[in-house]
């Protein structure tokens, strides 16, 4: 069995950790595994779960991996997102409380599949559509 090598390692962003964190950006394809409605539109409830679960990502790197408890959102859906089409999503800290901290998250599509050709138009500038904020609880008071 030959030893598989990374050969790429080197150009990937370093991860930082650390409250001094306060913004990450996620790029990825929608799959069929979340399409809901006919012409494979995603549910506006899973694009808003993508956006949750970076926010969830940002909070634990600030927090040494328990980066609190979620308990509220809010989003507007603005755009729709279909299977295949990627995205980009922004996440950034907007207010940190003495016991909460507030992350405000956006989606943009940056490409969008087309079935009937089987290809991908990739957009010049890419669309909103997702925008919302999201409220975690800090750990020291869940106990």
């Amino acid at each position: 069995m030959a030893k598989v090598e990374a050969e790429m390692r080197d150009k990937l962003t370093p991860v930082e950790k650390g409250p001094d964190v306060t913004e990450l950006k996620f790029k990825l394809s929608i799959n069929g595994e979340d399409m809901h409605y006919p012409g494979e539109m995603i549910s506006g409830c899973k694009l808003m779960e993508k956006c949750i679960d970076c926010c969830t990502e940002l909070s634990n790197i600030r927090d040494k991996g328990d980066g609190g408890l979620f308990v509220h959102t809010q989003a507007d859906i603005l755009h729709p997102v279909h299977m295949l089409d990627a995205v980009e999503i922004i996440v950034w800290l907007k207010k940190q409380g003495t016991s909460s901290r507030v992350y405000g998250y956006e989606m943009y599509k940056t490409s969008e599949y087309d079935i009937k050709t089987d290809r991908s138009e990739v957009f010049d500038v890419p669309i909103l559509t997702v925008k919302g904020d999201v409220v975690f609880v800090l750990p020291a008071l869940r106990k």
